[in-house]
């Protein structure tokens, strides 16, 4: 008989089609039947979803969780808000391959897996020990672009060799083949920064043999946001490979608006038949390291220990404040810390409320706080505009991401790690109707598992995996903010990974039903 029957609710299959009345049987993992009046044994648990929505299981199509597959493999945040299957690696950074910078008798062990170099040698390598991890929710992941420049060339601020280039393109088949999802670039932070288009464009040659996917943090989300997706535009068109370009928005207050001008230009050359999406968070903030504000790129080239040297001299630290302050012109105040090492009674507080504690001015206080930190410093900017991440978020090639991995150990942290999608649902369906729920669930649910082919997810169909969410359309809401970042959602009602509950209102229960998804090879 059926394990679950999921009855009288309003399913909205992820098709983007309007919602109907039906029940949904559940055997083994699997939808096994969509229909009305179901009845179940003495062992079928029913749950009742009148006046609720049933929908697939949230995609995460832009997730930085894989960096805890192994040390945190709950994944709670994720879950707890109705993601069932993350889509992580992101922004050129993966697990693997590891930098040939690293000191193989220096590096921590991972828990009970041993060292992080033996595991980390190779995607191949990370991913023949994380396929055997449960999970609280799927998750599956790219090689990151940054992480085949480390492991080949460390944090060179040049053009590779031929035979380096090479080398980048083994690894990155040896990841594919292994079963990563794709690749992705990170094309802001080093060392992925330091390369040419022409580069971008051979790597992802190679993607394109295996019939895989290529998502970019592109160059500049900012003045140069046109040029930017201008260039991605290329990589994809000349690759011949399908592309996403990652949490795309318009950084600063003169930049707003041009998003209209870049969605125009994937519509263009989607015309042409180029192969190509975004995706998008649904707040004005983003958030990522401090240093990539305040240190210049070509001062990262001896990675965080680099850093640290380069601020510890009196010359060259006064030498990048004289540059910071003649070209850093924003707000300075739109700048909150999340995570700093150095510094916990700084978490949570805006910059200049930081300088002023600090007993420094905010430029002098931004460097000593990376310096004093290691580097291991992370800020929200508040520099988009509501305008804009609403026309992104109606977009109809626009796919809905998190851009967080899991909390771990943070104290602070940005909230769109626990709210994205209740957010996504109650603020801007409910309240501001950016989009039917119906279009919506399908920017979170068929659209992502289509664009990174993701079998049997996505939509409620007979015999495709049972990852659902039931939630309450009228009352469904985020409640982590920017300081209060923990506050679970409400209105949402039950969570399934493969079948079973592993979510009851908003909280988890401790079921790990999720694994690492490993990409069917394809030549």
């Amino acid at each position: 008989m059926y394990d679950i029957i999921i009855k009288n609710g309003r399913i909205i299959d992820g098709s983007g089609m309007p919602a109907y009345l039906a029940d949904i049987a559940i055997r083994g993992g699997k939808i096994a039947r969509i229909g009305k009046g179901l009845a179940g044994d003495e062992n079928t648990r029913i749950i009742d979803a009148a006046g609720l929505a049933v929908t697939p299981g949230f995609i995460d199509s832009h997730s930085h969780a894989d960096s805890a597959v192994l040390t945190y493999p709950d994944q709670i945040e994720k879950v707890e808000q109705g993601i069932t299957t993350s889509i992580a690696g992101q922004c050129g950074g993966s697990p693997a391959p590891i930098s040939r910078d690293i000191n193989p008798a220096s590096t921590e062990t991972v828990g009970e897996y041993g060292r992080r170099v033996e595991i980390m040698r190779t995607m191949g390598s990370f991913l023949g020990v994380a396929k055997d991890v449960p999970q609280g929710a799927n998750i599956a992941i790219l090689v990151g672009h940054g992480n085949l420049r480390k492991a080949v060339m460390g944090m060179e601020n040049r053009e590779p060799t031929a035979e380096e280039l090479e080398q980048m393109k083994a690894l990155l088949r040896e990841g594919l083949e292994a079963g990563a999802l794709g690749l992705s670039f990170g094309l802001i932070y080093p060392p992925s920064c330091y390369a040419q288009t022409e580069e971008l464009i051979e790597l992802a040659k190679v993607a394109g043999e295996y019939h895989a996917v290529v998502a970019a943090h592109i160059r500049n989300e900012s003045e140069s946001l046109i040029r930017s997706v201008d260039e991605f535009i290329r990589v994809i068109r000349e690759s011949g490979t399908r592309g996403v370009i990652s949490h795309h928005k318009a950084a600063g207050r003169e930049n707003w608006g041009k998003v209209n001008a870049t969605l125009r230009l994937i519509d263009e050359a989607c015309a042409e038949g180029v192969d190509l999406f975004c995706d998008v968070y649904p707040y004005i903030a983003s958030s990522t390291s401090l240093s990539s504000r305040f240190i210049p790129k070509e001062c990262c080239t001896g990675g965080n220990a680099g850093i640290v040297k380069l601020l510890s001299d009196p010359i060259e630290r006064q030498k990048i404040k004289e540059r910071n302050i003649r070209t850093r012109g924003w707000d300075q105040s739109m700048v909150l810390i999340t995570v700093c090492s150095a510094y916990r009674q700084y978490e949570g507080k805006f910059l200049p409320e930081i300088a002023e504690l600090h007993g420094k001015d905010v430029h002098e206080t931004a460097l000593d706080l990376i310096c004093d930190s290691k580097n291991n410093v992370r800020a929200c900017y508040f520099t988009m505009c509501e305008a804009d991440v609403e026309t992104v978020l109606a977009y109809p090639r626009a796919m809905i991401g998190t851009d967080s991995g899991v909390r771990g150990t943070m104290n602070c942290y940005h909230p769109r790690l626990r709210g994205t999608c209740p957010r996504v649902l109650g603020r801007y369906v409910r309240e501001r109707g950016v989009t039917t729920l119906p279009e919506m669930i399908r920017k979170m649910t068929s659209m992502p598992a289509a664009v990174y082919e993701l079998t049997g997810k996505g939509l409620l169909r007979e015999g495709f995996d049972a990852d659902i969410c039931v939630f309450d359309p009228d009352q469904i809401i985020d409640r982590a903010e920017f300081v209060n970042c923990h506050n679970r959602a409400e209105g949402l009602n039950y969570v399934l990974v493969g079948g079973e509950v592993v979510v009851e209102n908003a909280v988890y229960q401790g079921k790990r039903n999720g694994r690492v998804l490993l990409r069917r090879v394809e030549r």
